[in-house]
């Protein structure tokens, strides 16, 4: 490097901590929202993306989700710390402005010489004290944006596998995507056989060896997205200044720590989508299993909070004076795997106009929801309840909608339940239960 390039690089790492500092408060500022804004994102794609809730296509995005807020919360806490200490670094470096001579041990009061020679020992000159916080300072921010590119990478990773699940996976018929998944299963068992036999020491020493790791170690560059090269140049500095040891305890450390977090933010995430479930906070004499039993504030209007999705159903209120129910069920795009089962589409005929083909086809959906859909008021079946097509606008959420004007209301508690069934002789499946209090006003 020519000497005035070095001048220019000294002059910019000297004036680099007032960078820092923005960068980190932009980043602290950045990083809050977005836990809010991915909660908004999946539960968007939860309800008008997600064709299957059940097993691990329901569970995989999930487990996305959880790590990709768990990175945010790890990204948090590393720009925060580099903003504590820099901000701690300016304070002392104008302490150092204000008192050039730094500490006198000697003049220290209320303290023995013993304890002076100690200090002076153990702590330094206080500009020694500064050279070291801002190297600490310095890779602390650098470890910071590793965490970012991993989420970068991680999250990019995770969205493709998600989108392949949820949108390629339902147009792949079943047995095409099993031999798909056993390719990919034997695709990467090959990756992890060659990657572990090339890793091997002697593999390594071998001239031939040591060339394939290399070739085969650039594969993994495509796996990060366009980050590779910045990503490798932090972390091979790293390697190349610490021991071995320290490297491998650090790393342990840290994925050991990680994983934990992610382990609880997933039972967090899993009990807000849910909130039948208490992973973490459980009580001996409460159950949300049973609709009947149970208030959930998403079934009622009143009680929602602004923005959030309707789960599955909801009437008004919990306590209803007026002689009628409006009721709205959601439609979810998972619903849809039960619904093309139980009503297939006719086939139009081709010499139909499109806008009559749409009104066939709108008359044709209207009456098989009508007639899927059994609301049950008080052990009462609910006759024609005609519902029709809706979208709430915030959030945007599809589904039926009708007012019931029910004879059989009761003073105090009643019960209305939503079940999805084909035919009177057919079991139904009982997709919501929904108690309120009915009191009229005198």
């Amino acid at each position: 490097m020519l000497p005035q390039q070095e001048e220019k690089l000294r002059d910019l790492t000297t004036q680099s901590w007032n960078l820092e500092l923005v960068i980190s408060g932009a980043a602290l500022f950045a990083v809050l929202q977005l836990p809010d804004l991915l909660d908004e994102a999946f539960d968007y794609f939860r309800y008008n993306l997600m064709s299957q809730t059940a097993g691990m296509q329901g569970l995989f995005p999930l487990m996305a989700y959880s790590m990709i807020k768990a990175t945010c919360y790890v990204l948090f806490v590393a720009f925060l710390t580099n903003f504590v200490m820099r901000a701690f670094w300016v304070g002392l470096v104008g302490l150092l402005a204000v008192y050039p001579t730094g500490i006198h041990y000697d003049r220290i009061p209320f303290t023995t010489k013993y304890a002076q020679d100690k200090m002076a020992a153990k702590l330094g000159p206080l500009n020694s004290y500064i050279l070291r916080l801002d190297r600490r300072c310095n890779i602390v921010f650098a470890v910071a944006f590793l965490f970012v590119f991993g989420l970068i990478v991680i999250a990019l990773s995770y969205l493709l596998t998600v989108l392949v699940y949820s949108l390629v996976r339902p147009v792949i018929p079943d047995p095409y995507w099993k031999n798909i998944k056993l390719t990919a299963y034997a695709l990467f068992a090959c990756y992890l056989l060659a990657s572990i036999v090339l890793s091997l020491p002697k593999v390594r020493a071998h001239p031939v060896g040591g060339n394939l790791n290399y070739r085969f170690g650039t594969l993994t560059k495509l796996l990060f997205w366009g980050l590779y090269t910045p990503f490798v140049f932090i972390l091979n500095t790293f390697y190349s200044h610490l021991p071995y040891q320290s490297i491998l305890r650090t790393i342990g450390l840290m994925m050991g720590a990680f994983f934990v977090l992610i382990a609880f933010e997933f039972l967090a995430d899993f009990s807000r989508i849910d909130r039948r479930t208490m992973s973490l906070n459980q009580r001996h004499l409460y159950t949300a299993r049973v609709d009947s039993q149970y208030i959930n504030s998403s079934a009622y209007d009143n009680q929602r909070a602004d923005g959030q999705y309707i789960e599955v159903a909801s009437i008004q209120a919990d306590v209803i004076r007026d002689p009628y129910i409006r009721l709205y069920i959601a439609y979810p795009k998972a619903l849809d795997t039960l619904l093309i089962r139980l009503a297939p589409e006719p086939v139009w005929s081709d010499t139909l106009p499109r806008a009559e083909k749409r009104r066939q086809f709108a008359e044709w959906s209207h009456q098989q929801i009508n007639q899927l859909m059994r609301i049950v008021i008080n052990d009462s079946l609910y006759r024609s309840p005609d519902l029709l097509f809706t979208q709430r606008d915030h959030p945007q959420q599809r589904g039926w909608q009708t007012v019931l004007l029910p004879t059989n209301l009761k003073m105090g508690k009643n019960t209305i339940q939503i079940r999805i069934q084909a035919d009177s002789s057919a079991k139904g499946e009982e997709i919501m239960t929904i108690p309120f209090w009915y009191i009229p006003e005198k």
